[in-house]
């Protein structure tokens, strides 16, 4: 079934840059019938490493907001109550594994169980030098910490044995609502390796803004790995989102293609949910109903054409 996502990063420019504008176009959204509403992390950028990112399409200018996610997906939570909520994508291993587990079965109890988890590895040396946490294993690092949550979501006493970290007899409550079972994705380029760690340890795959028939070529990589490993191919989702346009500019000055049609093709390429991105086509709050509306509209036709045939 076709699903559609809100990134509220930035949205708060939208309304002067109040964080209470954040939480009134969420309200919307999740009226609207908006299916998923996201942030993504970062906790720190360098100038440098900000520079570098510009030249690949990065559409934030520096001064950008970037409200740590779990807590403002926190308030979000307080203003909604039927679309489920996301990390697109949490750095993880900037984080202690145990503060991770607890912050996350957190968010999960405040939300009544709606918290659907992106991690990634994020790409910044300095953040990890910032963080004091070592960037060479961090991709490792996320193993372990998914073992580490598994294991105190459980409920007490927990033990683990890792490279990092040993612990036994630990108590952590509380538990999410959605038990060890807490859905985890991975947000990671689509390497054969990345790939494995994707089915083996989660639900899904949040992908980045990219070409269409990259995203194609990556669920049918991933489809032949859960064919390998024994698991459903539908049991491994797929979440990807429509192109960032520079900050300031028009989708339409940028030349990005239609968002409805790019939805639309991304649904037919095999993604389950389609994340968009309002500030490259809204200038006010009173434009993002009639910026949603033919989206959902989309979505709920794929739906349809979906079921019919």
């Amino acid at each position: 079934m076709a699903r559609l996502g809100f990134n509220l990063m930035g949205v708060d420019e939208l309304y002067g840059g109040r964080f209470a504008g954040i939480l009134e176009a969420a309200a919307l959204a999740d009226r609207a019938g908006v299916d998923l509403l996201v942030l993504p992390d970062h906790v720190t950028l360098s100038e440098q490493a900000h520079r570098d990112r510009v030249t690949v399409g990065f559409p934030y200018p520096i001064s950008t907001n970037w409200f740590e996610p779990l807590t403002a997906l926190a308030a979000v939570a307080t203003v909604t109550g039927r679309a489920r909520l996301g990390t697109n994508v949490l750095v993880a291993p900037i984080r202690p594994a145990v503060l991770l587990a607890k912050q996350l079965a957190t968010l999960d109890v405040i939300c009544d169980g709606r918290l659907d988890v992106g991690l990634g590895a994020g790409w910044q040396v300095e953040e990890y030098r910032a963080t004091e946490r070592p960037f060479e294993g961090r991709f490792g690092y996320i193993e372990e910490q998914v073992a580490v949550c598994r294991a105190l979501w459980a409920g007490g006493p927990a033990a683990h044995a890792g490279r990092r970290l040993d612990f036994t007899d630990l108590h952590s409550m509380p538990v999410p609502v959605q038990g060890a079972d807490l859905r985890l994705s991975f947000g990671f380029n689509p390497t054969p390796r990345a790939v494995e760690r994707i089915v083996r340890l989660g639900v899904g795959w949040w992908a980045a803004p990219m070409p269409i028939e990259a995203v194609r070529a990556a669920i049918a990589g991933i489809r032949e790995e859960c064919e390998r490993a024994g698991r459903d191919p539908a049991a491994v989702t797929v979440t990807t989102a429509t192109t960032l346009v520079e900050h300031g500019r028009s989708a339409e000055e940028a030349g990005a293609m239609p968002v409805v049609e790019e939805a639309r093709a991304l649904w037919d390429a095999g993604a389950d949910c389609v994340i968009v991105h309002p500030l490259a086509f809204v200038r006010t709050p009173e434009e993002l109903p009639g910026f949603l509306q033919p989206l959902l509209d989309a979505r709920d036709d794929h739906h349809s054409s979906t079921t019919l045939s």
